[in-house]
């Protein structure tokens, strides 16, 4: 079953493209196959940003709930589980990464981009967390990354209320940071890698891994991860290159080294 695809292009911008009808939901197929590429590409240094979008009308619906109806009750406990695996394994990829969400993000769909480091949405997109309306609770990360993206009292809203919010809501709230006209989610979404990519490779690595590791951290030994990702930026070509280019005048020529 073709899930999605995938695509490098030279300069290093890298799209997964999500393809699953009707609505991409989030089968035990799907999430394996899911896995297996983000272990795939999470040591690929070519890549200096990817963007997840959709190529049919939702960015994914969430749980594929006819697969969901046949299973046991410790089977949907697994299929939970692999599902937070899987994103956790996106959160942690060293390169910025970006959703570009349109139609849909419901559930599951939205717990996949609260793994990314940006989500930009077309106006007309509904995002929101029904699980709660459906006798349940996010399972897969959400009731855990939400709440450290907008706040407490906020997160609790969007989850105990299982509304499905407007794009023009969630970006008022902080769920989502950038919107766009619908039809031209993928463009901003391109615009916005493109303008992280003009900065170094290896700094912007440094930049996610020490933001990541930090964020938990009392302050003290945050600053250790700091000093630690700093000094992989200090000793790298590209802070020379950045120094020659500066006093020559001209844009630095990165190598991602």
């Amino acid at each position: 079953m073709n899930n999605f695809s995938f695509n490098l292009q030279n300069d290093g911008l890298a799209f997964l493209t999500l393809t699953r009808q009707p609505v991409n939901a989030l089968s035990q197929e799907f999430i394996a196959s899911l896995s297996e590429l983000f272990d795939e590409i999470s040591d690929n240094d070519k890549i200096r940003s990817l963007i997840i979008s959709s190529s049919i009308k939702h960015f994914c619906a969430g749980a594929d709930l006819k697969e969901r109806a046949d299973l046991t009750i410790e089977d949907s406990a697994h299929v939970v589980s692999a599902i937070g695996n899987c994103f956790a394994k996106l959160e942690k990829l060293p390169f910025p990464t970006i959703s570009a969400i349109n139609g849909s993000a419901l559930g599951g769909g939205l717990e996949f981009t609260l793994c990314c480091d940006f989500r930009v949405a077309e106006d007309s997109a509904k995002i929101g967390l029904p699980e709660t309306s459906l006798g349940i609770i996010p399972g897969a990360g959400g009731t855990q990354r939400l709440p450290r993206l907008i706040g407490l009292s906020k997160a609790k809203y969007w989850i105990y209320s299982a509304r499905k919010f407007s794009a023009e809501e969630a970006f008022i709230d902080g769920v989502v940071d950038f919107l766009s006209p619908d039809g031209e989610v993928l463009e901003t979404a391109i615009d916005l890698a493109t303008e992280l990519m003009e900065n170094a490779p290896l700094a912007l690595r440094a930049a996610k891994m020490s933001i990541s590791k930090g964020y938990e951290l009392s302050v003290s030994d945050a600053l250790e991860v700091e000093k630690e990702a700093y000094e992989i930026t200090l000793n790298s070509e590209d802070r020379t290159e950045a120094l020659k280019a500066f006093s020559q005048k001209r844009p630095p020529k990165w190598s991602g080294k």
